[in-house]
C-alpha cells in the first residue's frame, strides 16, 4: 500500500464454507470466517488497487488431508458427493489462482469462485 502498486491476493477456503459437512462444525466455521475476512478486506483494500478473492474448492488431495483420504469409513461422504467419482489435486486450483492473480479478473473483488461439483 505505501508504494502505491496494485495487486491481488487470493485466499484458500472450501466449498465447506458454503455447504457445511459432517463431523465438520469447526472447519466449516472456519472457512466460513475466510469469506467474511475476504469481504471485509476487499473494502478496505479496494481504494489501494489491491483485490482479494477466495478459492473454495471441492475435496483436494493434500499430505493434511490423507488421514480423511485412507479411512474408507470417512472417504465414503466426499466420494459419494462428488459425480466423477474422485476428488481434485493441487494443479486443479492452479487456473483459477492464475486467473485471480490476472488482469482478467480485473472486475473482482471481494468474490470467491466455488470449484466443486454441481449440487
Amino acid at each position: 500500500m505505501a508504494a502505491g502498486k496494485p495487486g491481488s491476493l487470493i485466499n484458500i477456503s472450501s466449498q465447506m464454507a458454503h455447504v457445511g459437512g459432517i463431523d465438520r462444525v469447526v472447519y466449516c466455521g472456519a472457512r466460513h470466517a475466510i469469506e467474511g475476512f475476504t469481504k471485509a478486506m476487499a473494502i478496505e483494500l479496494g481504494g489501494y488497487g489491491i483485490r482479494i478473492n477466495t478459492i473454495c474448492s471441492t475435496f483436494i488431495r493434500t499430505p493434511l488431508k490423507e488421514p480423511t483420504f485412507s479411512n474408507p469409513n470417512r472417504v465414503k461422504w466426499p466420494t459419494h458427493k462428488i459425480e466423477w467419482g474422485g476428488v481434485g489435486e493441487i494443479t486443479d486450483i492452479m487456473g483459477p489462482a492464475g486467473y485471480l492473480a490476472s488482469h482478467a479478473s480485473a472486475m473482482m473483488t471481494g468474490a470467491h469462485l466455488l470449484i466443486d461439483w454441481a449440487e
